[in-house]
């Protein structure tokens, strides 16, 4: 970025949070929004000239599309391109998931801007749950393109605090709703051929969709598809290793654990937090960033994190410390092995959440 910016948080309880954030967006400013995921960069999805700032901000490679946010479901219609037959299914999983954490990829129309695709042929849709940010979509009448309100490939912010810590001189303003309620990325499917095919687990699990018909498992070492399905992703700065419950590497005593459930090792390693004491999925998911973030401040060599059951929100906890551990690897120029993430594991990610 060539010039900083005073970046200023503004609570969503002030009565002028709305109106601020409606007024910069309306002029092509970014601005930083809570939601119920994790935070986001909004920028109106109309202007290309916005849509280019986000990248630019969030140093974010041009192949990997946004999510648009919708006002309301009306929008869909407008920006997609979905048949008779498609449309049932689509509709189906609107009215069960929407206001909520289930985005929907779909055929775009032609207004809809390359920059936000990726020049892919599809746009993906969500209207999301948080009230604050349902507020400025209904206010300034326009969907936002929102990726996470932070640098390309690092941890997702779930905190405004989260939000100046990685953006401070880039943005104009972030509005400051408290921690985000789920605190994972959405779950991004296609309805596709009468089923599902599911492109990044999220908060909406497959066990869920599987109500509405067949759920297919996309290879996330395939090509790029849809947001967020880069394979190096949700990365600190410290390296990230995956490991059993119960078992201590070699360098413990140096490193940082993410414990599942209760330690029973904390004396082993030099700092212990854990994601989830009464081994709650849920409170896991919303505890994982922040708390790859804390540990990435503490004096540890390496983060170890204690693998979570991939059932439910599991998968999709799984599937953000697959690629934060590998993406740690490969910048500090390790194998995978080395890494605690065998090119087996990685490969087979598809193949265990069918099982």
């Amino acid at each position: 970025m060539n010039t900083e910016l005073n970046t200023e948080t503004i609570s969503a309880l002030e009565a002028t949070a709305v109106e601020r954030a409606v007024k910069l967006l309306s002029r092509s400013e970014l601005v930083a929004v809570p939601t119920e995921t994790v935070y986001g960069l909004a920028a109106d999805s109309r202007n290309d000239r916005a849509v280019a700032a986000i990248f630019q901000v969030k140093e974010r490679p041009y192949f990997n599309p946004l999510i648009l946010h919708l006002p309301d479901r009306t929008w869909v219609e407008r920006l997609a391109k979905v048949n008779a037959e498609q449309g049932k299914l689509v509709a189906a999983l609107i009215e069960r998931f929407w206001p909520g954490p289930l985005t929907l990829l779909l055929p775009k129309r032609e207004k809809v801007s390359d920059l936000v695709t990726a020049s892919l042929p599809t746009v993906a849709v969500r209207m999301p749950a948080n009230p604050i940010l349902r507020t400025i979509l209904e206010r300034g009448g326009f969907p936002v393109a929102a990726p996470s309100a932070n640098r390309f490939g690092r941890v997702s912010p779930t905190t405004a605090q989260h939000v100046m810590e990685e953006l401070a001189g880039r943005i104009p303003l972030i509005v400051d709703d408290g921690p985000t309620k789920l605190g994972l990325e959405s779950t991004i499917v296609e309805p596709r051929d009468g089923k599902l095919v599911l492109h990044r687990p999220g908060p909406i699990t497959e066990f869920a969709l599987g109500e509405f018909g067949v759920v297919e498992l996309v290879d996330l070492k395939g090509a790029i598809h849809a947001p967020g399905q880069t394979p190096s992703h949700y990365a600190p700065n410290k390296p990230v290793r995956l490991v059993n419950k119960g078992e201590v590497p070699a360098d413990s005593a140096g490193a940082g654990l993410l414990a599942w459930g209760p330690s029973l090792q904390r004396s082993r390693f030099q700092v212990t937090f854990s994601l989830s004491e009464s081994g709650d999925l849920l409170e896991a998911a919303s505890r994982l960033f922040s708390l790859l973030r804390a540990m990435d401040r503490e004096p540890v060599t390496a983060i170890y994190v204690e693998k979570v059951p991939e059932i439910g929100i599991g998968k999709a906890i799984m599937n953000r410390l697959y690629r934060a551990a590998r993406a740690t690897s490969e910048s500090a120029g390790l194998s995978d092995v080395a890494s605690g993430v065998s090119d087996d594991r990685a490969k087979s990610e598809s193949e265990r959440e069918r099982a």
